[in-house]
C-alpha cells in the first residue's frame, strides 16, 4: 500500500499556526521584561520565579549569551552582604550616566548598548536578591514582609521599562523620546528603591549569625558575578 504524500497546504497551514503561537508566547514573555522580542512597549507583569531561572539574556531579539557561572553555588565569602550590593547600586548608576551622555549626543550605539548593560546588571542584581537574599531576610524578619512585596514589584517595573528603552533604539525606526522617558523613569524609582533596600534589607544580612551570614555572601557573590558571556563573563 502506498502512502500519500503530505498536503503541501496543510504543512504551510501548520507552518503558519506554529509562527503565530511562537509569536504570542515572544510577546507575552517580552510583556514580563524577559526578552526582547518586537518594538513593543513592555507592560509591567509578575516577573516570579520563572524569570530567576532563565539562563539565556537576549539582545536586539538575535543574539544569545548564556550565563556562566564563575564560582561553585556553596563557596562562602567573608566580604559584608551590605557593602557587596550597596557598591552594585552605584556601579549601575553610574551606567545612567553614560547612557544618558550617549542619549543627549543621539549616538544609538552607545546609548543602545548602555542601556542594554544596565538591564543586564539589575538582572544579575535582581536574581542575586530574589535567590539568595530575600528568602534569607523574609525568614529573619516576617515583619518586613510588605517591604519586600514593595521590592518585587519595583524589580517587576525596571525591567519591564528597560526593555522598553532598549527597544526603543533598535532597528531603524529610533525613538529617542521613549528612551529617555523609560530610563529617566527606572532611575527616579530606582533612587527610592535603592534607599529602602540599604536602609532596611541589606543590614538585615549583615546581622545574621555567621555561618550563615559568611553563606549568604558567598551565594550573593556568585550571583553577582554570573555575567553574560559578552561582558567578561
Amino acid at each position: 500500500m502506498s502512502i500519500s504524500p503530505p498536503d503541501p497546504l496543510l504543512a504551510l497551514a501548520l507552518v503558519v499556526v506554529a509562527l503565530g503561537l511562537l509569536d504570542r508566547l515572544g510577546l507575552w514573555m517580552e510583556a514580563r521584561g524577559w526578552i526582547y522580542w518586537r518594538r513593543r512597549r513592555a507592560q509591567g507583569s509578575a516577573l516570579g520565579a520563572t524569570f530567576l531561572e532563565l539562563q539565556k539574556i537576549f539582545e536586539s531579539g538575535k543574539a544569545e549569551h548564556v550565563i556562566a557561572a564563575r564560582e561553585s553555588a556553596g563557596k562562602e565569602s567573608p566580604d559584608p552582604i551590605a557593602g557587596h550590593l550597596t557598591a552594585d547600586h552605584a556601579e549601575i548608576d553610574a551606567l545612567f550616566g553614560e547612557a544618558r551622555m550617549a542619549m543627549d549626543r543621539s549616538l544609538q550605539p552607545e546609548a543602545h548598548r548602555a542601556l542594554d548593560r544596565i538591564w543586564m546588571r539589575l538582572a544579575v542584581h535582581i536574581r542575586a536578591e530574589h535567590r539568595a537574599l530575600f528568602p534569607a531576610v523574609a525568614e529573619a524578619r516576617p515583619d518586613l514582609a510588605e517591604a519586600l512585596r514593595t521590592l518585587r514589584e519595583d524589580h517587576d517595573f525596571f525591567m519591564a521599562t528597560l526593555a522598553t528603552a532598549v527597544n526603543a533604539l533598535k532597528g531603524p525606526g529610533l525613538d529617542w523620546t521613549a528612551a529617555r522617558t523609560a530610563a529617566e523613569a527606572v532611575q527616579r524609582r530606582l533612587a527610592a528603591h535603592n534607599g529602602l533596600e540599604e536602609e532596611r534589607i541589606y543590614p538585615v544580612a549583615d546581622q545574621l549569625p555567621e555561618v550563615q551570614r559568611r553563606h549568604l555572601a558567598g551565594e550573593v557573590s556568585r550571583e553577582l558575578a554570573t555575567l553574560p558571556t559578552r561582558y567578561g563573563g
